[in-house]
């Protein structure tokens, strides 16, 4: 508070006493008033605690309320509530008195080391001793403890931040934990006109700049200039004209109730590792030239919500249906003329007993022919053709349908949900399923290979029936009525030629049926293989 302290000095001893003075006596006089009175119209003041979350503050007179019992200190106003840092409990601020509204201020701070943001001192309004703040109520927030207990707020922790670099002229308003605003320039650089300001939040900050070079940081240093790829150019960063930049972790813009206006004369640049647009209603883009670059990378056509409609829309490589619809037919031609060229073998005659030579050789050809082709089925399914740089959602349902997956009638096959729950399992199973159709198909070729022997002037009755015996004793091959051709073969009388002329004549039909389905499971196992290959890609889908 104002306060006026007296000191003692040389010359008369009263020298409000009433005598006639002379000019150099009045000058005496006056000088040895001044020198014996002090008059202190603002004080330093100990800030002792945060009262109330107005700014206001209790505090302590260093001088004139030194010592003082917290039960008698008052509070002190901020001198402009408008501009204010919130003092902290042990710093030292400047106060005073106004009479003409009976309130105390307070304003300012006293720092004696200017390389510290914040600073204490503790107890400097009661000459050290600590018991001038205690009381039975703990009135005050340090009240009642040890000095090394001593807190400087109910919850703010001093983070030492450093002090903010500074130029001539600067104006810094610097904040307690690492955030300041700087109006500054360049003219360190010998930019005259060059006003800048700086609003930095540790690792945050906006810079607005006039005639200055930033150093970006990353990926803006190294991203910006490559960007726009060869026929483009790239972010120019040795730059100095007028800028603002702003530089975060993240940034966010919102706009709570209309529009958000992005414009430039030049280009603009933006790139992360996903660029993601979502609109309630559209998006437009009208430009006179469209690039589209995933040279290195994939494009995602999402036209459908995945797994909508019962789950059945997949992101899958954009041309597994066309292509597979495209192929369809002829993939048909193939396994049909396949399984037909197997059955005509069985050569109709030119006469009574006579085979047609011309008709064998012919329909042998068919099957040579065909069985070439059927590399391209396996690489179908396979599915080496398909394009996985382009995804697009499709529906499984359609792509299986054109694949032939929906019509595997001779086979048990897995369910798809085998596939997404455990694709190796499921895979396994497939194998096995494979393995076992592989093992029929080589029963059947052999029975087979036993009637063509006799079909085409060699083999014996005797091959036939060990045939049939290995075939039937195998119990993991279909069923097979072999009753007619062993009794033939145990008719009295009947040789070779005999047999011969019944198979000719369309005897035992069911052996060369056997191996028209021996062919379709073949196929149908063989397109079993797409099916965990389908899965895969799905799940390729889901991670990209």
């Amino acid at each position: 508070m104002a306060h006026i302290i007296k000191r003692g000095s040389g010359g008369e001893p009263n020298p409000l006493d009433n005598h006639i003075l002379t000019s150099d006596g009045l000058r005496n006089k006056l000088a040895q008033l001044g020198a014996e009175h002090l008059f202190y119209e603002l004080e330093a003041l100990e800030v002792m605690d945060i009262s109330d979350d107005r700014g206001t503050i209790v505090g302590r007179y260093v001088v004139s309320e030194e010592g003082d019992s917290p039960s008698e200190l008052q509070e002190f106003l901020p001198l402009n509530a408008n501009i204010l840092q919130i003092p902290i409990v042990g710093e030292i601020v400047l106060g005073f008195n106004d009479k003409t509204t009976q309130q105390r201020y307070y304003f300012g701070r006293l720092n004696t080391d200017t390389n510290k943001v914040n600073f204490q001192n503790f107890n400097k309004s009661s000459v050290g001793d600590k018991s001038k703040n205690d009381d039975e109520e703990g009135t005050l927030l340090n009240s009642n403890r040890e000095l090394e207990q001593y807190r400087q707020g109910r919850y703010f922790v001093d983070t030492s931040p450093p002090k903010v670099p500074f130029s001539e002229g600067d104006t810094i308003i610097q904040g307690r934990f690492g955030n300041s605003v700087i109006l500054g320039s360049n003219q360190i650089e010998g930019e005259s006109i060059s006003p800048n300001i700086n609003l930095l939040a540790s690792d945050s900050s906006i810079q607005m700049t006039t005639n200055e070079k930033i150093v970006y940081s990353e990926p803006t240093l190294k991203e910006g200039p490559e960007m726009g790829g060869e026929d483009s150019r790239g972010l120019n960063i040795d730059y100095n004209l007028p800028q603002i930049i702003f530089d975060s972790d993240r940034i966010m813009i919102n706009a709570k109730s209309n529009d958000i206006g992005i414009f430039a004369q030049g280009d603009i640049f933006i790139k992360g590792n996903k660029i993601n647009l979502e609109n309630n209603q559209a998006v437009s883009i009208v430009t006179k030239q469209m690039v589209t670059d995933y040279s290195d990378g994939v494009k995602k056509d999402i036209s459908d919500k995945v797994d909508d409609v019962d789950g059945d829309t997949k992101l899958l490589p954009a041309n597994i249906l066309p292509f597979a619809r495209s192929m369809k037919p002829h993939i048909a031609r193939i396994n049909n003329g396949v399984i037909s060229a197997a059955s005509k073998i069985l050569p109709p005659v030119v006469a009574p007993g006579v085979p047609n030579p011309l008709n064998i050789s012919g329909h042998l050809l068919d099957l040579s022919f065909l069985k070439g082709q059927l590399k391209e089925v396996n690489d179908f399914y396979t599915f080496k053709w398909t394009d996985k740089k382009e995804w697009k959602t499709t529906s499984l349902n359609d792509v299986t349908e054109a694949l032939g997956l929906n019509d595997l009638k001779t086979l048990e096959t897995p369910e798809w949900d085998e596939f997404f729950d455990d694709i190796d399992k499921a895979k396994s199973k497939v194998v096995n399923i494979q393995t076992q159709v592989a093992a029929v198909a080589i029963a059947v070729v052999a029975l087979n290979a036993a009637f063509d022997a006799i079909q085409q002037g060699g083999g014996s009755t005797q091959s036939i029936i060990e045939a049939l015996d290995a075939y039937e004793a195998d119990p993991n091959n279909p069923p097979l009525d072999t009753t007619d051709i062993r009794d033939v073969i145990a008719s009295k009388g009947v040789d070779t030629e005999d047999v011969k002329r019944y198979l000719d004549f369309g005897g035992s039909p069911q052996v060369r049926e056997l191996l028209i389905s021996s062919k379709k499971t073949e196929q149908d196992a063989q397109k079993l293989s797409s099916m965990g290959i389908i899965a895969e890609l799905i799940k390729l889908g889901e991670n990209i």
